[in-house]
């Protein structure tokens, strides 16, 4: 069966928060970082790239007919949707269902990276629970759920949609989108990258297939 739609997954550019070491301390969550100087590249580059990509670009009248951007509203992801969404020509709509996990922008007591980085896997491995105040993987995957029902539901027909996101989102985008149980999580992860890019398609009964995993092409000058 033909694929019918189209889910163009990125994860934001790399931003402040990503270039820090396991010793440093993070006081809480902070969900204002900006990109650094390689990820405001970062960003520019994957404008330059996704637009003329055949995998990205929709067939038809309209160099970019049938194209809807959708982003995180926190400043990474908007920052890296932002000069995508121009070089597209489309709007870039903020929905906060695409945030990256809610958790205390001050945290009970300070941790070091690496502790935050145990956080993140313990709340994997226990779906159902909130760890360390952090919101749990199942309520994440509800929001997502939630987003891609009244966004793009399948009986809305072809389109394209280009999702700009984070880490831990678009963990649960891919789960929710390829029907994967939570009990892979114990095994599987998808590893994504600063700008990776991931294409799922989607038939008409809601079949989703893999095309594309965390590819970086458009970084291949930006280092």
């Amino acid at each position: 069966m033909t694929a019918v739609q189209r889910f163009v997954l990125v994860r934001h550019a790399e931003a402040s928060v990503n270039v820090l070491d396991d010793e440093d301390v993070l006081p809480g969550f902070d969900p204002h970082a900006g990109l650094t100087r390689l990820g405001e590249r970062q960003a520019r580059a994957l404008a330059r790239h996704l637009p003329g990509d055949p995998a990205v670009r929709p067939p038809g009248p309209g160099p970019q007919s049938g194209v809807r951007v959708y982003c995180s509203p926190q400043r990474r992801a908007a920052r890296t949707a932002e000069p995508l969404g121009a070089a597209l020509g489309v709007p870039v709509v903020a929905d906060g269902r695409l945030a990256e996990l809610a958790a205390p922008e001050v945290f009970p007591r300070p941790v070091r990276v690496r502790e935050w980085d145990a956080v993140l896997e313990e709340r994997l491995l226990r779906p159902e629970a909130e760890v360390f105040g952090v919101e749990s993987w199942a309520a994440q995957r509800r929001r997502v759920r939630e987003f891609l029902g009244e966004r793009c539901p399948v009986a809305a027909g072809g389109g394209r949609w280009v999702l700009v996101s984070h880490s831990e989102t678009m963990q649960a985008l891919l789960f929710e989108l390829l029907g994967l149980d939570d009990a892979l999580l114990h095994r599987t992860r998808f590893k994504i990258s600063n700008t990776g890019v991931f294409i799922v398609d989607r038939t008409e009964d809601g079949c989703a297939s893999l095309v594309v995993a965390n590819s970086k092409t458009h970084l291949a000058r930006t280092a």
